[in-house]
């Protein structure tokens, strides 16, 4: 199979969009299909012009790029919207002249363009669209219909049932979980060994990591830092611009430790140096600002083997089960979120038996599991009658 990836995000990036993407066409290329990636460059006369490479892209990621990479010069000035334009219009008609199969990505405008054009298109969301924007449901509707619309992806099955409710037909949309690096995380280590790796002090350790941004309530982790003298807290993650520098700022007062932006088995490590994982128990980035549905690292700490909090949110609840992988908490709840993490550092029994059982739940959800879902969705679509709606 032939597959066009459409990017509009300049690589290599910290937003974890990259690393999900890079991490999904490596897997698809381990398992035989034939990948191309096109993502936005600056022209040549432009200091924005440095295309990435294989080579660039494993040293940022850790991930073998095996795919063919296509740049589209497309980062002109004129704002961010104006470059999502001319990326869906300059790759789109890249990818229609060479004949791929399909068209897949994560991008609205190239999703459209690729329909419109004919080129059988899978789209793949984490957001639940049709809640988020409900103007949209008219045109989702529309595009969904059309024949060249193989099917819509979500990474979450509460994504999946906002499409559906929309009206979209239920055969194309497929909830397609995200992953974890199999290879990083291939050797499980005690905390004890992967806090001497590191170089951290032997203490009680909770780790967060993800982005440093006020949108992803890392508050709620100094705050429960703030509480907690007797346990060292590690946020692992990009500062997200100016805006994350007065979260910084406390962070480095408290004496929280802040590794950076880590992937691949440096990631692995620095999870499994924690006692305990912690997901911010807030509901805002799923209902205020929609950026955060099911994420990307509730995988990674299954598979680091650790015990989770998080809050009582239903996008982590498909994955995540209260007493047995995580314990629940009332989302944005100090007092709860301090004791939860206070009573798995008393129990090594139970921190023992819940980072068991989180080993268990990741088995089959690395991204080589996913891209035989992926791919195996796309084939579905292709042989259907004419990719038709009712199919």
């Amino acid at each position: 199979m032939r597959i066009a990836c459409v990017l509009d995000l300049p690589l290599p990036s910290r937003e974890m969009t990259a690393v999900q993407v890079l991490q999904t066409l490596a897997a698809l290329s381990r398992l035989g299909a034939d990948v191309s990636l096109f993502v936005p460059v600056g022209p040549r006369w432009s200091a924005r012009h440095e295309p990435p490479t294989p080579e660039t892209l494993r040293a940022a990621y850790g991930i073998g790029c095996d795919f063919a990479l296509h740049t589209c010069a497309s980062l002109w000035p004129g704002g961010r919207k104006l470059e999502k334009l001319l990326h869906a219009i300059l790759a789109t008609s890249r990818v229609g002249r060479r004949r791929y199969d399909v068209l897949y990505t994560r991008n609205v405008l190239p999703a459209l363009g690729g329909i419109l054009l004919g080129q059988p298109t899978v789209f793949e969301t984490y957001r639940p669209l049709p809640w988020q924007f409900p103007s949209s449901r008219r045109l989702l509707k529309r595009a969904a219909a059309r024949r060249a619309c193989l099917g819509i992806v979500t990474h979450s099955e509460l994504a999946r049932s906002a499409f559906v409710e929309a009206g979209l037909p239920p055969r194309k949309v497929k909830t397609v979980h995200n992953g974890f690096d199999a290879a990083a995380f291939s050797r499980a280590v005690t905390a004890f060994e992967a806090r001497k790796a590191l170089g951290l002090p032997e203490r009680p350790t909770v780790c967060y990591a993800g982005r440093i941004a006020p949108l992803k309530r890392v508050d709620l982790v100094l705050a429960a830092a703030a509480r907690m003298s007797e346990a060292q807290f590690v946020m692992a993650g990009a500062l997200d611009a100016a805006e994350a520098e007065p979260l910084a700022r406390e962070a480095r007062r408290l004496g929280v430790i802040l590794p950076g932006f880590v992937t691949g088995e440096r990631l692995a490590l620095v999870l499994q140096a924690a006692d305990v994982l912690i997901i911010p128990p807030s509901r805002e980035p799923l209902e205020r600002h929609g950026n955060t549905v099911l994420p990307l690292k509730a995988f990674e700490y299954l598979a680091a083997g650790r015990p989770i909090v998080t809050g009582e949110v239903e996008d982590t609840a498909e994955l995540l089960r209260h007493g047995e992988t995580a314990l629940r908490v009332p989302p944005d709840d100090v007092a709860a979120l301090t004791a939860a993490l206070r009573g798995l550092l008393a129990d090594p029994a139970r921190r023992d038996a819940m980072g068991r059982a989180a080993r268990q739940r990741a088995q089959g959800l690395d991204w080589t599991a996913r891209g035989e879902r992926l791919l195996a969705f796309m084939r579905e679509r292709l042989d259907a009658p004419h990719g038709s709606a009712v199919s």
